[in-house]
């Protein structure tokens, strides 16, 4: 029997192709008839809209209307012009199959980034590629991963954690002096969910070329765009001198595609036959496709998120800075900082004033992760943040 692997990271599973329907069809390919019925339980809880991103507070009664939603680490700005306009271009031919729009899709990507068109692999965000990896390499062994981190909380997945550095980075010897014969995948995510931090390029490039000689190493680059110079900070060219390298893009932050659901994976083709056997591209649509198409090299939108980013994040150092508290300097469009109170409490008090942040809690600290929204909705979380900790 294939060894169960339980998924019930927030949002993880959204728009997978194990959905209710995915598993009465395909159950053999990972679970047994009665465990399928289990995951499809699951999976519909996983499938109702950010149900379980929502702290519980903000589910009680009496609680006043959100104000500002800083919690999912979301565009405010929305989709480009550009995109905009695609979609309503694509509708009339949404009848059909997106197979040209996929297709067209992928050899633009494989053209800038200067590979094979048989390297690319689409998904309906990044997550549906993060859910087929973890299906197709879970079964083999251990994942090597820093915490905290993007999957680190990923319950029943056979992690071997690496705890990060001083500076709340990736610590790459550390995490490489863990791979064994036991090791099957090591995931690194740059920068770095939840801390906001960037590894040396130079140094991962080091890494990624020992590591991946002995297991596949994914980098997912979910806030490249975010950082100094994505081009240089992207293990892509890993991927072009033949390494086992996957490196998985969305389409979900910078392109504020975060409903429209685009996302992709480069690896080599061997490893990409392999996620593709707990993958289908079923779920995408023809006019997410064409938006994605407009806005991946819509230079212009891109700046102006940028710049608009960067200006909210100057003020929310600022504000914690004039309240006498800390950041973690980030390289992306969120800002994770310690409280002096605990997570909960603090959550708590913040929604009284309608604002929905993150905690976390690691290394004996409580932390809020809040996310970079529009210059009036950071106004509204400073005035509740001098409320709640004056």
């Amino acid at each position: 029997m294939t060894k169960r692997i339980k998924m019930n990271r927030r949002s993880l599973l959204k728009s997978t192709f194990l959905g209710v329907s995915g598993l009465s069809v395909f159950p053999s390919l990972v679970f047994s008839r009665s465990q399928s019925r289990i995951q499809a339980q699951r999976l519909r809880h996983a499938l109702i809209p950010l149900a379980d991103e929502i702290e519980p507070e903000f589910l009680k009664t009496g609680k006043p209307q959100v104000k500002v939603r800083l919690l999912a680490n979301e565009n405010p700005y929305g989709p480009s012009p550009k995109a905009k306009k695609a979609i309503i271009d694509a509708i009339d031919a949404s009848f059909m199959y997106p197979g040209q729009s996929m297709k067209a899709l992928i050899e633009e990507i494989a053209k800038v980034e200067r590979v094979d068109p048989k390297q690319v692999m689409l998904g309906a965000g990044s997550s549906q590629l993060l859910l087929a990896t973890f299906l197709a390499y879970g079964p083999k062994g251990k994942f090597v991963v820093a915490d905290p981190g993007y999957i680190s909380r990923v319950e029943e997945l056979d992690l071997d954690k690496v705890p990060l550095t001083s500076d709340y980075k990736h610590d790459l010897k550390a995490m490489a002096d863990r791979v064994s014969d036991k090791t099957s995948l090591v995931y690194i995510c740059n920068p770095n969910n939840p801390t906001g931090t960037e590894v040396d390029a130079a140094t991962l490039r080091d890494f990624c070329a020992s590591v991946s000689a002995k297991v596949p190493v994914m980098v997912d680059e979910a806030y490249i765009d975010y950082v100094k110079n994505p081009q240089e900070s992207s293990m892509i060219d890993c991927i072009r001198k033949g390494q086992n390298v996957i490196v998985l893009r969305t389409f979900s932050k910078l392109h504020a595609f975060a409903g429209l659901r685009i996302g992709y994976c480069i690896a080599q083709p061997k490893i990409i036959e392999e996620i593709e056997k707990f993958h289908s591209v079923n779920s995408l649509a023809h006019t997410s496709l064409e938006a994605a198409r407009a806005s991946y090299q819509d230079a212009e939108f891109a700046k102006m998120v940028l710049s608009k980013t960067q200006e909210a994040k100057d003020f929310v150092y600022k504000t914690l800075q004039d309240h006498g508290f800390s950041y973690i300097p980030s390289c992306t469009n969120f800002v994770l900082f310690p409280l002096r109170m605990k997570g909960d409490t603090f959550i708590d008090k913040m929604s009284d004033e309608g604002v929905q942040v993150r905690r976390w809690e690691f290394n004996q600290q409580h932390w809020c992760r809040v996310s970079l929204g529009k210059m009036e909705d950071m106004k509204i979380f400073a005035e509740a943040f001098s409320k709640v900790v004056s």
